[in-house]
């Protein structure tokens, strides 16, 4: 049987749109996976440029509706991280000063006892995303090039980093053109509005080198802070919920002012938070209290204190804390 031929010409116009449909979809999956895999690219030369380069940068950081502060951050850069030297100076309040010097973080600060601690880096100066390995977190982020922009006389391209679950932050880079160096970070919420953000000022490449390595090889330092493997204090708790791709990262004992507290870190690359759990016995309601990105929650579980602290949303650390059980 022979079919109409309007009918023919409408099949043959409906399959056109059909193939066009598809072929649209499949090549949006490809530029997106090929955005996807551009941004990462960019963020990995920002990863290797602020760890291996020299350099001197001035910058603010600010929460939402708070006071700003100023700092100093001088970086002499090496391909291992124990060769890694820099020294960040807070420019306003007191005369507070933090030098890394092989691997080992020291805080001289006028208002209480200097002290120091094994860390590859200074976590004062940028955020853990600058440092992680994003390659490994495609399941948990997406990463969007945003295209370019100008800020601190310099053009740069904009990378947000935004969570496929909505129990965390989302960041946006601002990373140079020329050295790939983050010019800008910005912590959004949910709402896409600032709750933090740090911004360089000024970014020198032609500082003198020697005589900033001379002054961090003359220093005396502290002695580093004991902090001892974690002992059995966890064992009587466990945590039923974690955040998709957070794991622990360290567990760990401190003493702090007379009291043991038992800390465990989990982190997923870009965000982290800490769980601490006081030896004191006390009786006290739950407390929340938010500093820009940062949530305390403090909270009362079989008479023991246990403080949730994490760069977080308040719902999130809420959830964390009320999935702390006894076992």
């Amino acid at each position: 049987m022979k079919l109409p031929n309007y009918f023919v010409q409408h099949f043959i116009k409906q399959s056109r749109n059909i193939i066009f449909t598809l072929f649209f979809a499949f090549f949006s999956v490809s530029i997106y996976a090929n955005d996807t895999e551009d941004a990462l690219a960019l963020l990995n030369k920002m990863n290797h440029a602020v760890q291996t380069q020299d350099y001197r940068i001035y910058f603010l950081s600010q929460d939402k509706n708070q006071y700003v502060t100023t700092f100093e951050y001088n970086h002499l850069g090496a391909v291992k991280k124990e060769d890694i030297n820099a020294c960040l100076r807070y420019l306003e309040g007191p005369d507070k000063e933090i030098i890394l010097h092989k691997g080992v973080t020291s805080y001289f600060q006028p208002d209480s006892p200097s002290f120091s601690i094994t860390s590859s880096r200074i976590i004062e100066a940028f955020p853990d995303v600058i440092y992680s390995n994003l390659n490994e977190l495609k399941d948990v982020y997406d990463f969007i090039a945003l295209g370019k922009a100008r800020t601190a006389n310099r053009s740069v391209q904009l990378i947000k980093i935004v969570a496929k679950e909505q129990d965390r932050y989302s960041y946006v880079i601002w990373i140079d053109d020329e050295t790939y160096l983050p010019i800008r970070i910005d912590l959004l919420d949910q709402n896409s509005d600032i709750i933090n953000q740090i911004k360089v000022l000024q970014l020198d490449k032609n500082f003198d080198k020697k005589a900033l390595a001379n002054y961090i090889n003359s220093r005396s330092y502290p002695i580093l802070l004991s902090i001892e493997k974690q002992n059995n204090a966890f064992e009587q708790w466990q945590l039923a919920w974690l955040p998709k791709g957070f794991k622990e990262i360290a567990a760990y004992n401190l003493n702090f002012y007379s009291s043991d507290i038992a800390t465990k870190l989990f982190s997923d690359g870009v965000f982290s938070f800490t769980i601490n759990i006081s030896s004191d016995q006390v009786k006290q309601s739950n407390q929340i209290i938010q500093q820009g990105g940062r949530t305390i929650y403090s909270t009362n579980v079989g008479h023991k204190n246990i403080i949730v602290i994490g760069n977080l949303p308040r719902t999130t650390v809420e959830r964390i804390a009320q999935n702390i059980i006894q076992k």
